[in-house]
């Protein structure tokens, strides 16, 4: 059974999927709001230990570093996700959301080249593909 953080997570990045398919951006006070209460959830909770934490959070900040390095290739929003996932999974756990995210990006981008509908230098947002790789990780219960 999903817990109801994770409920309320799935709800918010679908809703930031919606966001940054539509405007092509994801609204930073929903990206501070969200790592507000991740640090507060394992305040409270502490689900996951302080060094898988940090991990996390280290693999954020890797992300934040690409998008400065790849001039926003990956854009930021993306990565301040990234980081906020980090600090409320865990390193591992990211991990299992990012390889679900990357393969399912990997498929969209193949079948969109395939079809002809999609040329290689065209971007698709990343949102959804990361609400995707979270669905994976609850539904395999690795999260």
């Amino acid at each position: 059974m999903w817990k109801v953080s994770q409920i309320i997570c799935i709800g918010a990045m679908a809703g930031m999927s919606v966001t940054d398919v539509m405007f092509r951006k994801v609204p930073e006070a929903f990206l501070i709001l969200g790592g507000a209460a991740a640090i507060l959830y394992q305040c409270i909770f502490r689900t996951v230990e302080i060094w898988l934490l940090l991990g996390g959070a280290g693999i954020g900040c890797f992300f934040l570093f690409m998008s400065k390095v790849t001039r926003e290739g990956i854009g930021y929003g993306d990565s301040w996700g990234i980081l906020v996932l980090g600090l409320y999974m865990g390193m591992w756990n990211l991990l299992g959301v990012l390889l679900g995210a990357l393969s399912l990006l990997l498929i969209a981008a193949m079948a969109l080249l395939a079809t002809g509908r999609f040329k290689r230098n065209a971007s698709l947002p990343f949102y959804p593909f990361l609400t995707g790789g979270y669905v994976l990780v609850l539904l395999t219960g690795v999260g």
